[in-house]
């Protein structure tokens, strides 16, 4: 028998794996991924792999029993995807050890969605044209910049025409090309509506119009605002008649496009998403997806495509009515049981996801919305990030069909959402906002700059009181009422600082709320020069137990809006001590208040990045 005691290194250990064979080898603590690695290689800085599926891969075996943390670092370039990046719970970092993907030094990786579309040809004129195997998208981006589906302006001399449609004089639309791709869009208000054509036939002088249907009924006789007649009309190539506008004849597979000045087709790069979903996270309520990190990583091409299959017919913030589980409203209106109303999407998805952590990441060209947080998503951290140039809202935590979940886990809670840059989103679903929540426990909103959208910054909670304990103003009408309450509480929005947003929209504010939220705070938010009204700190109706305090609002509608007086809960909030009107020329101006709104010193980088394109 070897003695244990033995001055050789090499016998020594021998004897130790032989004597105690739990004793394992230390796991490998870093991976390297590179667009010119090889997933053949061993994932070393000098022979990295090429996928972050082969580095995901390669953890699943190692990661079960963790001993430190795991770092994939993914060289610069472009990781183009065919399909969504999954990660699972056995992707998950283990005994409070985590599994981090972050950049290379110096160096930014991009997880992009997209597809190239080259062999531009003059087709007629100034307009462009190449072929594509893609199925279908909605957006084109020109050498980074987002292009313009072809578009029109309103109907002329247009009327309502039955049920399903419009008589215009513009008869000429009867021998439109493609004419189920056609689509209207509708600005009312708060909400921007999109229903599509179903066919175009003429009569006599005129032309008629017959919209796809159910949503198009829908569209017209919603709760809230209902849609009449269009702004203008999309997607249709005999609109194409402007620089920066393209459309995709879906049936020849060919795109088309007129260049903006400056823009050579020989030499543009030209993208267009192919992908929905960059990333997800999907756990379960038994087993959720935790500890991984993300840092510094550039998100971007990202495709959506129910509004082309059934439009959009926006109620609030992106949220659509559905044709399933409806009720009928006072007069003529239906809207969805309880407000259930169907969420539109992001792009990176945490299902069920706990001790997640995204920052210094970018979030752009999506189609969609940006990242949502849901279904029993928990302690997740996203920080330091930029959001820009998103079709939709860039954060979604929680929804709004589970205002009365079965399983008190499923319930999303003590999220952070903190020291982000929020800017040029919502960019056409412009109900869309910087930050929403629906209902959810302990969400933490802190110190984001959030500018330049066209509707509210924050908004947060749903339902209008009507899924609160006991309901909420009669003169909604529910078959049923709850005696539980929502989830919705103890949300802190502090110091984020929101500025020119409300541009294209009313009915909103720089920070919006609806229903009970007990234990929320508002407080030290710096709101200014917001174009729609009210424009401030607007609590809609059933918005209960809220304090606000220490904010400075100014140059807007309203800096303090109410509309809940119906319901008698606005005495049960606690509004104090805050700076309304006051602009930053006069003496009373709180400068020490409102310096503290905004990104934190160390995030201040973010507001020096490239503007958004």
């Amino acid at each position: 028998m070897v003695p244990l005691r033995s001055r050789n290194p090499l016998v020594s250990l021998l004897a130790c794996l032989l004597i105690c064979p739990s004793v394992v080898w230390a796991q490998q603590d870093a991976y390297y991924v590179s667009p010119t690695g090889d997933d053949a290689n061993p994932g070393t800085e000098a022979k990295p792999f090429k996928t972050i599926q082969k580095a995901r891969d390669e953890i699943r075996g190692h990661n079960q029993n963790m001993s430190q943390d795991i770092t994939v670092y993914l060289r610069g370039g472009k990781y183009e995807l065919d399909e969504t990046l999954l990660l699972e719970p056995r992707d998950s970092g283990t005994n409070g050890h985590k599994v981090i993907y972050r950049n290379y030094r110096g160096e930014t990786p991009s997880l992009d969605g997209g597809k190239r579309i080259s062999g531009w040809q003059n087709d007629s004129g100034n307009r462009w044209k190449a072929s594509t195997g893609l199925a279908d998208f909605r957006q084109l981006y020109v050498d980074g910049k987002r292009g313009v589906r072809a578009r029109g302006g309103r109907l002329p001399a247009a009327e309502l025409y039955g049920r399903d449609g419009y008589k215009t004089s513009e008869v000429a639309m009867a021998g439109w090309k493609n004419q189920s791709d056609i689509e209207f869009v509708y600005d009312v208000e708060w909400e921007r509506t999109i229903c599509k054509v179903a066919q175009i036939t003429r009569e006599g002088t005129s032309a008629l119009i017959t919209m796809q249907q159910p949503y198009f009924t829908l569209a017209r006789l919603k709760g809230g605002v209902q849609d009449s007649f269009p702004t203008y009309v999309e997607n249709a190539f005999e609109l194409l008649n402007e620089p920066g506008e393209w459309y995709f004849d879906r049936t020849a597979h060919a795109v088309y496009y007129i260049p903006r000045p400056g823009e050579d087709m020989t030499t543009t790069e030209i993208v267009a998403p192919a992908v929905e979903k960059l990333l997800e996270l999907r756990g379960t309520l038994d087993a959720s997806v935790q500890n991984l990190v993300f840092e510094g990583i550039r998100f971007c091409h990202a495709s959506w495509l129910r509004p082309s299959q059934i439009g959009h017919v926006d109620v609030q913030a992106n949220f659509v009515i559905t044709p399933e589980n409806l009720i009928a409203r006072s007069g003529l209106n239906v809207d969805n049981l309880h407000n259930e109303n169907i969420k539109s999407p992001s792009s990176v998805v945490l299902h069920a996801a706990k001790s997640i952590r995204f920052e210094g990441c970018t979030f752009t060209q999506f189609g969609s919305g940006g990242i949502d947080l849901e279904y029993g998503s928990q302690d997740n951290v996203i920080e330091g990030n930029r959001f820009y140039d998103l079709a939709g809202s860039a954060i979604q935590v929680g929804d709004v069909i589970d205002h009365h979940p079965r399983d008190s886990r499923e319930i999303v809670k003590g999220n952070r959402i903190v020291n982000n840059y929020i800017h040029d989103v919502a960019v056409e679903y412009k109900a869309g906002v910087g930050i929403f929540l629906g209902y959810t426990d302990g969400t933490v909103i802190a110190h984001n700059e959030i500018s330049n959208l066209p509707y509210s910054g924050i908004s947060a909670g749903w339902g209008w009181g009507e899924e609160d304990a006991g309901g909420g103003d009669p003169h909604y009408f529910q078959p049923f009422f709850y005696k539980d309450a929502t989830p919705s509480r103890n949300m802190t929005c502090e110091y984020n600082h929101i500025h020119n947003v409300m541009l294209e929209r009313n009915d909103g504010g720089g920070i919006y709320t609806t229903g009970n939220m007990p234990g929320t705070v508002i407080r030290g938010n710096l709101i200014h020069d917001n174009v729609g009204r009210p424009g401030g700190v607007y609590l809609d109706e059933g918005s209960a137990y809220i304090e606000v305090t220490g904010n400075t609002v100014y140059n807007v509608w309203r800096a303090m809006n109410y509309n809940n007086r119906a319901q008698n809960r606005i005495a049960t909030c606690h509004e104090h001590d805050n700076y309304f009107d006051v602009t930053p020329g006069e003496p009373r101006f709180p400068k020490d208040v409102a310096g503290k709104a905004g990104l934190e010193p160390q995030f201040r980088n973010l507001l020096a990045t490239e503007p958004a394109k």
